[in-house]
C-alpha cells in the first residue's frame, strides 16, 4: 500500500480511512499488505484517494469487487 517516505516508527497503529477500524502497519515488506496482490489499476486508484494505508478487510473487499468487475 502507500507508505510515507518520512521516517516514522514502525509498526504503528493507524485508522483505516474507509471504515475507521484500527490496524497495524509495518511500513515495510514485512507488513501484511506485502502478501496481497493488488491489480495496478486498483493500486493507482487507492493511491489517488488515500494518503495512508487501508485495513486488510477493506483491501480484501476492494480487491474482490475489482476482480468481479
Amino acid at each position: 500500500m502507500t507508505h510515507s517516505s518520512e521516517q516514522e516508527p514502525h509498526p504503528k497503529i493507524i485508522s483505516c480511512p474507509i471504515c475507521g477500524n484500527s490496524f497495524t502497519c509495518e511500513g515495510s515488506l514485512d507488513c501484511w499488505c506485502a502478501s496481497r496482490t493488488v491489480p495496478a489499476a486498483l493500486l493507482e486508484e487507492l493511491s489517488r484517494r488515500y494518503t495512508t494505508c487501508i485495513c486488510p478487510a477493506c483491501l480484501d473487499r476492494l480487491r474482490a469487487e475489482h476482480t468481479a468487475g
